[in-house]
């Protein structure tokens, strides 16, 4: 059975772990922050990956570049739009869109 001073323990740990987190995010170090570029702007890794034939009937429609040196891009097929995140070296690091990951997947 845990104590009371154990429990005010684990209470202030936690609460030290949120002051933090508000404080870095007040700092303007929040690697979600982004600024808008032209598809020109982004790396010619990221470009030759949307060239590819799994991005072939894509339009790129926005593109951000993070603070942390990373990069999303907006693209279209029809009604549907995709968000990819990709790393500065053309790797892809995630996607969102339920209908592009199965297209891809054979699904």
């Amino acid at each position: 059975m845990k104590t009371s001073s154990t429990l005010n323990i684990q209470f202030i740990g936690k609460a030290n772990d949120l002051k933090k987190l508000i404080r870095h995010s007040c700092r303007g170090n929040n690697p979600n922050r982004k600024a808008k570029i032209s598809k020109e702007e982004l790396p010619i890794t990221i470009r030759q990956t949307l060239e590819s034939d799994a991005f072939k009937s894509w339009v790129i429609v926005d593109a951000y570049k993070t603070e942390d040196e990373q990069y999303e891009v907006g693209l279209k097929n029809k009604d549907i739009k995709q968000i990819i995140e990709f790393y500065k070296n053309g790797e892809i690091k995630g996607r969102t869109g339920h209908s592009f990951i199965h297209k891809i997947a054979g699904k």
